[in-house]
């Protein structure tokens, strides 16, 4: 379909180019209409790294034209000239030669060498056979027209412009997706595609806050326009966070800040769950030692609880949720009132909280402090427990939710725990790194770089009957039998630039080896970014440079002529021409002795 297109409509055969690589991203013939649809469409950054990647798969020149030519339309003739110069024209076709000449020739035209440019045409015509391909005669004449017409002499370019054989019908070309998915096994992977967005995949995403939304008081880039344009589309968002400290009017107050159009009805706080949570185990005007902020002890009071300040006015509980201002004396109140028999609640069990300056103590390691005194386990609110994820999407009325978070251990974990799928993204505390490396409960469904993945289809990993593993326009991707990771050949032993495609593929291949219980992958620092990005195409590294041969190798030398050769004195390993015919003489006699 792509083929039958790219004259008619390129940006429609790029279309169904890109299709056809989501399902077969590693056969040639698919790879190599996706990269002629992207440079007939004008993606020419595209257009290269597919043709870069073709190249690679076949060991090639045949595309070296397309390729030259499409850094022509980045504006670099010099580039594509430089291209032409290096390509090794030995055994390849005449067609293909021809396009090489035909680009050289535009990019002397695109350098002001019109003369330069009518002259190489002019000299490939005046070599061509009679019995030449009539399609490549008439491209030669096509644009030995256009430089005589930019050299202003437009008599001679009517004549040749007349005397141009006429045009052959185009043979039929094959449908490449034919080849879809030829030698791909269907193994599963914990990591999905989609053909939709998610947020239309979805009704509800359950959004994490610091890390996924914003970074402190800071905005994250894409969180906010993201959002909005699930919100519009229909998707509902549920904004859950493990932070007691803020109401729901505070929180929804700094997301509008940063461009978000939140509602306070909208916002989940693990006080809220924690507040829920006591209504399951105690009933309604119980008291409660509350060792924490305002927003804990607002939804407390509000769920018909009543809330007292020491542990002398009998309370049936203790909630502690994270206040940054608690004291010795607070934490010892609760302490004495567990030693009393009160229940123990806690609205998360987060070790590090985030901050500008580092990870600071999360509510977690402050709980723990009072359950190492009184040996009372709380009962956890909260992520990663999945009450939070399911109250979250009850509270806006979703059905399908999908949860969005940046950690692995709270947002990721609950997700899984909770059975609802998970998208991961890369803003905030975990790193691919980490991703690769997730254990089975903490794998994220998507991956993504940012929220703008949320309004994106997603492609699916693909596992090959070879042992390796693509993902949309990924590259190659397999793991050693030392559990290295390869990425087109190259094993990733230092730290490595990948696109967002590899990295999916990285991931299902980490996870399968993990899953088939060979261990984790030895798995470098991986940095991420969007597909059409160079920086993220893995190549060969360069072979390292031997030192030149400088002036203190030349004064070495000069001090070795200078020597005196060896002295009679000096014990030799090799015979000389003397003894050589000495030893010759006395093995001769010896042959005559032993033939007397």
């Amino acid at each position: 379909m792509a083929g039958q297109l790219i004259d008619l409509d390129p940006e429609t055969a790029y279309l169904h180019a890109a299709a056809a690589a989501k399902r077969a991203g590693r056969v040639d013939v698919v790879r190599e209409a996706t990269a002629l649809t992207a440079y007939a469409s004008g993606r020419y950054e595209e257009a290269l790294r597919e043709l870069r990647a073709v190249r690679r798969m076949r060991g090639d020149n045949s595309l070296r034209a397309v390729e030259a030519d499409a850094e022509r339309g980045l504006g670099r003739p010099e580039k594509a000239i430089a291209i032409i110069d290096d390509t090794d024209t030995t055994g390849m076709e005449l067609s293909e030669q021809v396009e090489l000449l035909l680009v050289s020739s535009g990019a002397r035209a695109d350098l002001g060498q019109n003369e330069v440019g009518l002259l190489l045409v002019d000299d490939a015509i005046a070599q061509l056979s009679e019995d030449i391909d009539t399609e490549l005669l008439r491209r030669l004449m096509s644009v030995k027209v256009d430089r005589l017409r930019e050299l202003g002499r437009n008599d001679e370019a009517d004549e040749v412009e007349a005397a141009i054989p006429p045009e052959i019908e185009d043979p039929e070309i094959v449908d490449i997706s034919l080849y879809a998915d030829a030698d791909v096994d269907r193994k599963p992977s914990p990591l999905r595609g989609t053909e939709a967005p998610l947020s239309q995949e979805y009704d509800t995403a359950l959004l994490d806050l610091d890390g996924t939304a914003y970074a402190g008081k800071d905005p994250i880039p894409h969180a906010a326009e993201s959002t909005n344009t699930a919100l519009d589309s229909g998707m509902k968002i549920a904004y859950v966070t493990n932070n007691a400290m803020r109401t729901p009017e505070t929180v929804a107050g700094h997301l509008k800040e940063l461009g978000f159009n939140a509602d306070p009805a909208a916002v989940m706080t693990s006080s809220m769950d924690a507040s829920a949570l006591l209504t399951e185990h105690l009933p309604e005007g119980a008291k409660i030692l509350v060792i924490g902020a305002e927003g804990l002890r607002s939804p407390i009071e509000a769920a018909g609880f009543t809330v007292v300040e020491s542990a002398d006015d009998a309370p049936d509980a203790v909630v502690q949720g994270l206040d940054k201002a608690i004291t010795w004396e607070a934490m010892s109140e609760a302490a004495f009132a567990l030693q009393r028999g009160a229940q123990f609640f806690a609205t998360n069990l987060d070790s590090t909280l985030p901050v500008e300056r580092g990870f600071a103590l999360g509510n977690g390691a402050l709980v723990r402090a009072v359950q190492h005194a009184t040996g009372v386990r709380p009962i956890a609110a909260g992520k990663p427990e999945p009450g939070i994820y399911h109250r979250g999407t009850a509270l806006v009325g979703g059905e399908q939710p999908i949860a969005v978070g940046d950690r692995l251990e709270t947002d990721i974990q609950g997700a899984v725990t909770a059975g609802i799928p998970a998208l991961h993204v890369l803003t905030g505390v975990n790193s691919a790194r980490d991703v690769i490396l997730a254990s089975r409960g903490q794998r994220p469904t998507y991956l993504a770089l940012d929220m703008r993945g949320l309004n994106e289809a997603h492609p699916r990993p693909k596992h090959h009957r070879d042992g390796t593993w693509t993902c949309g326009f990924s590259q190659v991707v397999k793991v050693s039998r030392d559990g290295i990771l390869v990425v087109d050949d190259v094993e990733l032993s230092e730290a490595t630039t990948v696109t967002l495609d590899t990295y999916r593929a990285l991931a299902a291949a980490a996870w399968e080896h993990a899953m088939e219980s060979r261990g984790n992958v030895v798995c470098p620092d991986i940095a991420v970014v969007d597909n059409d990005d160079p920086a993220g195409v893995v190549v060969t590294p360069e072979p390292a440079e031997t030192e030149a041969f400088d002036d203190a190798d030349l004064e070495l030398g000069a001090e070795a002529d200078e020597m005196s050769d060896a002295s009679d004195s000096t014990v030799t390993f090799l015979p000389g021409e003397e003894e050589l015919e000495s030893l010759l003489e006395e093995t001769a006699d010896m042959e005559e002795d032993s033939e007397e």
